[in-house]
């Protein structure tokens, strides 16, 4: 069969459908992949539209991986791709498994969990009366749940080939090549070497993994061996990496003695920066970051969301204050060679103005370097926070109410532009002053209408620190700020 598949993430990482067309080709089918690059808050354009109906004529299926945000650009694309070409479309990813029947009145099948078992049973069966365990389809009831891989050794390592692959670029469709790759991912080889989480919070599509799929809770890693061997494969091909990462929840959760394994083994074989997302910080000890951090490791991403005890009870999560500060102390060990990123929730409508400010207080003392991550909570399907929401009445329509609502677009509050501001100290490794920021948020300070101007002061502080710093004694500055941040140059 020939099946293209579509990414419609700003990224072209899309471990999804890279991973879906390794298992298809695997086993002699023909694909075809489409990154068409687009934030969800800019709806695709008629000739981008055209192009991927386009480039879908004369396969026999197309696929779909979506999260709930690109829910608008997948309609769009399915609908005329169904209209124009009458071939069917499976959507997969988050949204499909959580809301296949949602999923359903749009397109013909959906692919619900982890998919790459069930896909390919789909095209080594097609045609047959009823879909393979894993798979829903519109006008049939049945379904029969697949249980997720138990050995991700047996799946194949994502599809880089090339060849063909194709990425939206100022409007147009064209075939990938390594210099795109290189430019589009920053240089960053991005797997996933873990599945499965252990843990409920609450704002986390996990907690509906974990009741639907119980074998979900099992975190399942990829032998060490076949970890580097993956690694080493992708970069013999595309020489266009020069860093790796693992978006995975669980790394730091293996045995020391498979953390050491591969910390040997990667810096002599690999030997690039490495950076690892979902740090938990209970899984954080001292001899496997020391042993990570002399291999590569220069990044990190952990979730503290919140340091207030009673929002971290609210939101499940696994951690103390006494956890995290311990965490964060071992970072500060390695400042010279590790950067930690810390996930932080705002703008949850259940949460007390002194819980803020108990945040605020508690990041504001942690040891630099590091860098604040802020989200806006968003309650996506499946989540306890989004059951919550519907019955308060916060969502009233899911579509304007959740799907389309951005994550870092954050609500006009004096504690959130505090939150803004200690993101720009931190970026540029500044101690923010802890006296005039524990005045900043102070009851009686929060209730005078004056308070409005702190932040642009203590901004406009932080831009002179900067000129002074690398005007006149020429010191060493951090990567320059993303678009709209601060700059030493005001």
């Amino acid at each position: 069969m020939k099946i293209a598949l579509i990414s419609p993430f700003p990224d072209v990482y899309s471990f999804g459908i890279r991973s879906l067309s390794a298992a298809a080709r695997a086993t002699c089918h023909e694909t075809r992949l489409l990154f068409v690059t687009q934030e969800f808050t800019q709806p695709y354009s008629q000739k981008i539209i055209d192009q991927v109906v386009d480039h879908c004529r004369g396969f026999d299926l197309a696929g779909i991986s979506l999260m709930s945000n690109f829910w608008d650009n997948s309609c769009s694309l399915t609908q005329a791709i169904q209209k124009r070409l009458d071939i069917p479309v499976l959507w997969g990813g988050i949204h499909a498994t959580v809301r296949p029947e949602e999923c359903l009145k749009v397109a013909d099948f959906a692919a619900v969990g982890e998919a790459e078992e069930s896909f390919v049973q789909l095209l080594q069966n097609w045609g047959a009366p009823s879909p393979p365990p894993g798979i829903r389809a519109r006008g049939i009831d049945a379904f029969q749940r697949a249980a997720p891989p138990e050995c991700l050794d047996t799946l194949p390592p994502a599809d880089f080939d090339l060849d063909h692959h194709f990425i939206l670029q100022d409007e147009k469709i064209i075939p990938m090549t390594p210099q795109i790759l290189r430019e589009r991912t920053r240089g960053i080889y991005l797997t996933i070497p873990s599945r499965g989480c252990p843990f409920d919070c609450t704002y986390c599509c996990n907690v509906f993994l974990n009741k639907e799929f119980p074998e979900n809770r099992k975190v399942r890693h990829k032998s060490m061996p076949i970890l580097v061997e993956e690694l080493e494969s992708v970069l013999s091909k595309l020489p266009v990496f020069d860093r790796i990462k693992f978006d995975d929840d669980a790394f730091f959760s293996l045995p020391y003695e498979e953390i050491a394994e591969f910390s040997r083994e990667y810096k002599k074989r690999i030997g690039l920066p490495l950076i690892v997302t979902g740090v938990t910080p209970s899984t954080v000890r001292e001899d496997k970051l020391d042993a990570l951090v002399n291999a590569g490791l220069v990044e990190v991403r952990m979730g503290i969301e919140t340091a207030s005890e009673s929002m971290r009870k609210e939101y499940k999560r696994p951690q103390t204050e006494r956890k995290v500060a311990r965490a964060a102390e071992l970072f500060s060990r390695y400042q010279d060679r590790l950067t930690p990123h810390y996930d932080m929730i705002i703008d949850n409508p259940w949460e007390p103005e002194e819980s803020l400010v108990e945040t605020l207080r508690f990041l504001a003392r942690l040891p630099l370097p590091f860098e604040i991550i802020l989200y806006s909570l968003t309650y996506y399907p499946g989540t306890d926070v989004y059951d919550r929401a519907v019955a308060e009445g916060l969502v009233k329509d899911d579509i304007e109410d959740v799907y389309r609502k951005y994550y870092h677009s954050f609500q006009p509050t004096y504690l959130n532009d505090l939150f803004e501001v200690l993101t720009h100290y931190t970026h540029w490794r500044e101690r923010i002053p802890v006296r005039a920021f524990d005045f900043a948020v102070h009851p009686w300070v929060r209730k005078n209408p004056l308070c409005r101007y702190i932040p642009a002061l203590l901004k406009n502080r932080l831009k002179l620190i900067l000129k002074w710093r690398y005007r006149n004694h020429h010191k060493p500055a951090p990567e320059p700020a993303p678009e709209g941040e601060l700059s030493p140059a005001g």
